[in-house]
């Protein structure tokens, strides 16, 4: 394929990922963590540290200040958004501006480690299925840090696997460090990185881990003066619990006062803690093949079982693509389990598929016609789950334009710094820039938190949800407690704590 032709369709294949992610972007739900992302980078502009205010139960457990020094979140992605915010401004068109700019970099990333592991001319190839995922767009638009993760870490992978120089290794390890600052898992992958990537140099294995410590420091060193323990993080004691099916809600812990460390998991909830290991197992080992729309995982395998047709580079990087994966499928089995972990890895997954795809053809004499072979290009890139996201993609749109004129109204309707209690605490602290807390799940834990915590009122983006699990005392004691300023019952509804 002549050059220009190629960086044609890698234009076109930009311009298409972000319209893409313009057309179905319309701001975050109540709970996602986008909102958090968008509230951490507020602070860094308005000089408050990085702080949030918005807060789990849990969090009360070590601590009794809104707003607090985050202890949740790693920092580079709402560093990244801050940035787009001191250039354009504090909304939501920023937030998709930089959504945007961080898929165009993963495509990018697959780009060029695709030309450098399976040659020139399958750079596009990886290009295109990275920036036409259902999965990855979806991610990005959740407004989550993993594009930005994952581009990093290509990039950092290209450096290191392109000619070696003193320069590239520090450069590369840099990135690394920041990939690991924009999501705390990616730190297990430095294991693969450095016994596939390195050659096995000793001066290289030295100064590259050297060099990414060095840019880990200044956070552990902050969060060491700051919160007392370098490496201390609210998920250490509510993710392990998250999900293992014994609780009755999905984020029972978070929404507790009780912490739950992992080996507070493992001996008290033995069976529950390996179920869910196992049930993250089979979740990722399935979604692995979501993010290659189904039919990529065929070549994906067939790279897999034809690795002895491999140059030396290929191997090596198959190894690490294959290690990477299983490290981040136990770590995220044991954690919070969502799709969007994969997203971290899918760039390199991408670059194997493509890796299988070039045996397919060597091999198979049948993708040696023409028509054939395009057929196969055409299904390899086909998102077999469209329409259904795109579907689901513009409910939640539509879901959020309705939500927005409610926070709206909340913010005219409640003073500035008052504490809002809510089941859309996120959206609250970013929305209506109030400082809120997640509604405990049983009411006995919610009138513990009034007791600890002052809080003015409560909002509820669906207020039949938590009212109607109340028991009937539970349920006039709130509404002694409370007075109904704005809303229904049965919808949204906002209401006055009465002291």
């Amino acid at each position: 394929m002549a050059a220009y032709k190629k960086y044609i369709l890698l234009i076109v294949i930009l311009i298409a990922s972000g319209l893409y992610c313009w057309y179905f972007f319309n701001g975050y739900l109540g709970l996602s963590d986008g909102n958090d992302y968008a509230g951490l980078g507020r602070s860094i502009i308005r000089g408050e540290g990085f702080s949030l205010g918005h807060l789990y139960p849990l969090a009360f457990s070590f601590g009794p200040d809104i707003p607090r020094p985050n202890n949740l979140w790693a920092p580079a992605y709402p560093v990244y958004l801050a940035i787009w915010f001191t250039i354009f401004g504090m909304n939501d068109s920023t937030i998709l501006a930089a959504i945007i700019v961080s898929i165009w970099l993963l495509i990018l990333g697959v780009f060029i480690v695709a030309g450098k592991i399976a040659g020139s001319e399958w750079a596009v190839m990886g290009a295109a299925l990275m920036g036409l995922s259902q999965s990855t767009l979806s991610t990005a638009l959740e407004g989550s840090p993993e594009p930005l993760t994952a581009a990093l870490l290509l990039f950092s992978i290209y450096l290191l696997i392109s000619k070696t120089t003193g320069v590239r290794i520090v450069v590369s390890a840099s990135l690394f460090g920041l990939a690991v600052l924009a999501r705390y898992q990616m730190i297990a992958l430095a294991i693969p990185v450095l016994f596939f990537l390195t050659g096995r140099k000793l001066r290289t294995i030295i100064l590259w881990s050297a060099v990414m410590i060095l840019v880990l420091s200044p956070w552990l060193i902050r969060n060491y003066v700051v919160l007392g323990n370098p490496i201390f993080t609210l998920q250490a004691y509510g993710e392990f619990t998250k999900g293992m099916g014994h609780l009755d809600y999905y984020y029972y812990t978070y929404r507790s006062f009780t912490p739950m460390s992992f080996f507070y998991a493992v001996s008290h909830f033995p069976f529950y803690v390996l179920k869910k290991f196992v049930a993250g197992t089979l979740f990722f080992s399935w979604w692995t093949i979501i993010v290659l729309n189904f039919l990529g995982a065929i070549p994906f395998v067939f790279a897999v079982m034809r690795r002895k047709y491999f140059d030396n580079l290929q191997r090596r990087f198959l190894g690490f693509g294959i290690t990477s994966l299983i490290l981040l499928i136990a770590l995220s089995s044991f954690n919070g389990i969502h799709l969007r972990h994969l997203v971290n890895i899918q760039g390199v997954i991408i670059v194997l598929a493509i890796l299988g795809l070039i045996q397919f053809r060597k091999h198979l004499p049948i993708f040696r016609k023409r028509y054939l072979w395009v057929v196969a290009i055409l299904l390899l890139l086909l998102p077999l789950r469209f329409p259904y996201l795109e579907i689901e993609l513009k409910g939640y749109a539509g879901r959020i334009e309705k939500n927005k004129d409610v926070y709206r109204i909340i913010a005219e309707k409640t003073e500035p710094g008052a504490v809002i209690v809510s089941d859309a605490s996120d959206a609250v602290w970013w929305y209506c820039d109030r400082p809120s807390i997640w509604i405990p799940v049983l009411y006995s834990d919610f009138t513990k938190l009034l007791e600890i915590q002052k809080a003015d009122y409560i909002y509820f983006e669906n207020s039949s949800d938590y009212l109607g699990r109340l028991e009937n005392d539970e349920l006039v004691d709130f509404l002694t407690i409370s007075s109904i300023v704005d809303g229904t019952p049965f919808g949204w509804s906002l209401y006055r704590i009465i002291r």
